[in-house]
C-alpha cells in the first residue's frame, strides 16, 4: 500500500468521512505528534519498484480532490512532494514503512499519470473498502464529487483542468474556456437556442455563472482571446486582428481575475451537482465563495441536506 503525508487542519475530519477511492489516516510519530497520510485503492497495482509513478499518481488524485476542496472555499490538502511511503503487512497485522524519495522526474510517466490516475476496475473497488449503502458519512460532497470524478470522463477532466489553473495563473483563461466548452458539449449545447433551453433545467447559480461566460456583453470570450485586453495570460499571442477596444478605439476595460475564478467554481459546482440530482435524486446546497481571513474548520465541510 502505497501513502502519501498531508498537511491541513481539515485532516482529521476527512479521516473520518467514507469513501471507497481513498483513504485518509492518521499515525503517531516518535515524538507523539500526529502525522495524516492518503491513501488510495488507485494506487494499489502499482508495485514497490516504482515510486515515481506512484508518486505521481498520489499527487494527481490530491490535485483532482484539491480541485474538488476549491469549488467551495479555498482550503486545499498541502503534500509531501518528495516523499512517499510504502506500507507492507508485517507480524501480528503491523505494517512495516519504507521511505521512498523522489529525486528524479519524467515528464511523460507525469502526463500520463495526471491524464487518467484511477484504476480501470471498478468491480474491485468496493473490496478495497465496503461502505454500507446507508452510511451518513457517504451523503458528503467531497464523497459524490470525487465518485463522480471517477466515473465521468467529461468531470475528471474539468476538475484536472481547474486545479492546473490554480496552480499556475497562467492558465487561468486558457483552461476555464475548455471548462466551460466541455461543460456545454457535455450539456448538449451547441448554439443560442440549445444553450438557453439546457440552461433552464439548471440552477439558477449556474445560469448566471453561464451567462458570464458567454454573454456578449461580459466580453469573456473577447478578454480572454485578446492580448490587448488580458496580456500575458491570452489564449493567444499579440494580433492586430484580436483588438480588446470599443468602436471609438479606446480600450476597454479589463475583466476581474477574482470574478473569473467565483463564477467558474459556482459553474463546475452546479454542473456537478446537476448530474448528481438526476442519479442519485438528491444536491447538495449552493455555495457562497468568500475570501477567507481564517482557516475552514471541517464543520464547514459537512453541508446538511
Amino acid at each position: 500500500m502505497w501513502a502519501i503525508n498531508i498537511y491541513s487542519s481539515l485532516t482529521l475530519g476527512l479521516s473520518t468521512n467514507i469513501s471507497e477511492h481513498f483513504n485518509v489516516f492518521r499515525e503517531f510519530n516518535q515524538s507523539e505528534h500526529e502525522d495524516f497520510f492518503f491513501s488510495s485503492y488507485h494506487l494499489d497495482d502499482i508495485p514497490k519498484e516504482e515510486p515515481l509513478r506512484a508518486s505521481y499518481r498520489a499527487k494527481a488524485l490530491l490535485q483532482m480532490f484539491n480541485g474538488i476542496l476549491l469549488l467551495s472555499g479555498d482550503l486545499i490538502l498541502d503534500y509531501d512532494l518528495h516523499n512517499i511511503f510504502f506500507l507492507e503487512k508485517g507480524k501480528k497485522d503491523s505494517y512495516e514503512w519504507s521511505r521512498h524519495t523522489i529525486y528524479k522526474t519524467n515528464r511523460d510517466l507525469e502526463y500520463e499519470e495526471l491524464q487518467n490516475p484511477f484504476q480501470p476496475r471498478p468491480e474491485h473497488l468496493y473490496t478495497y473498502k465496503n461502505v454500507p449503502k446507508n452510511d451518513k458519512n457517504r451523503k458528503n460532497y467531497l464523497v459524490d464529487f470525487f465518485d463522480y470524478a471517477y466515473k465521468d470522463e467529461f468531470v475528471k477532466e474539468v476538475l484536472t483542468l481547474f486545479i492546473l489553473s490554480k496552480k499556475d495563473i497562467l492558465f487561468i483563461l486558457i483552461n476555464t474556456t475548455k471548462i466551460v466548452e466541455t461543460i456545454e458539449y457535455d450539456l448538449g449545447i451547441t448554439n443560442a437556442t440549445s444553450a438557453e433551453e439546457k440552461s433552464k433545467l439548471l440552477s439558477e447559480e449556474f445560469q448566471q455563472a453561464y451567462k458570464f461566460f458567454k454573454d456578449k456583453k461580459s466580453k469573456f470570450s473577447h478578454f480572454s482571446n485578446s492580448e490587448y485586453g488580458s496580456g500575458i495570460f491570452a489564449r493567444h499571442g499579440v494580433s492586430d486582428q484580436k483588438k480588446y477596444h470599443d468602436k471609438e478605439g479606446n480600450l476597454l476595460p479589463a475583466i476581474s481575475f477574482e470574478e473569473i475564478d467565483k463564477k467558474t467554481r459556482t459553474l463546475i459546482y452546479e454542473w456537478i451537482n446537476y448530474k448528481l440530482e438526476n442519479d442519485k435524486g438528491y444536491r447538495y446546497p449552493p455555495v457562497i465563495i468568500e475570501n477567507l481571513d481564517e482557516p475552514m474548520k471541517d464543520e464547514d465541510y459537512n453541508f446538511d441536506l
